[in-house]
């Protein structure tokens, strides 16, 4: 079957979809209403290519130095990746063989993950300035307890996957899919955690450079 399905369905809790099931709220616009100019409005145009099986936008939504991963946690095999021209064109061979894909990343926190060379910025990582710091990412807190969170959090980062002079955004949360075959009466239930990093262009908007799948057992 599909490279990047059989990978996900290897990892990923599988269970019967009832494709007739009502369809999910979606919240209201159109493809002229994406963007790409913050990261939550990079994840809303990923949404939009995914439920609508749109591959063009799918492609835009990725940086051209996307990589994609899947940490191997069964064996000593080396964990699975590829670039972006080969993750389009697998992700482009699932929307067409499923009739129905729907997909659904929930809730919007997020971190910071700062690369090398970064240390001005992260001098800025104190209650009193980082809203200068969020304003020079393009980036705005809603509230004082993500503000918070945000500290906390990016001091944390790794640097595994190092981005010299580099702020990336990091989505870290479960996503639920959900894809049916019409003609082989086959569905497919999928709830994995997904890592999405994000960084911004020199055209000023955020694209995904790197995606993560994890196994998920909440």
């Amino acid at each position: 079957m599909l490279k990047r399905m059989s990978l996900v369905l290897l990892t990923a809790t599988l269970g019967c979809w009832n494709p007739f099931a009502p369809d999910q709220e979606r919240p209201p616009g159109g493809v002229e209403e994406l963007s790409l100019d913050t990261p939550d409005n990079t994840l809303k145009a990923l949404d939009y290519a995914m439920n609508h099986k749109d591959i063009e936008w799918y492609d835009r939504v990725l940086d051209e130095d996307y990589w994609f991963s899947e940490p191997n946690e069964y064996d000593d095999e080396l964990d699975k990746g590829w670039g972006k021209e080969e993750d389009v064109r697998v992700v482009k061979k699932i929307f067409e063989y499923f009739d129905v894909f729907e997909y659904r990343l929930p809730g919007n926190p997020w971190y910071l993950e700062f690369g090398s060379n970064t240390d001005s910025l992260q001098n800025l990582l104190t209650p009193d300035k980082i809203d200068e710091l969020l304003a020079m990412l393009g980036l705005k807190a809603r509230n004082d307890m993500r503000k918070q969170e945000i500290i906390e959090t990016s001091e944390q980062a790794g640097e595994e996957d190092d981005h010299p002079g580099e702020v990336w955004v990091v989505f870290s949360r479960p996503v639920d899919m959900y894809m049916y075959n019409y003609a082989k009466d086959e569905g497919y239930k999928v709830n994995q955690l997904f890592e999405i990093k994000l960084r911004k262009g020199k055209d000023g908007l955020w694209r995904i450079v790197r995606w993560v799948d994890y196994p998920w057992n909440p």
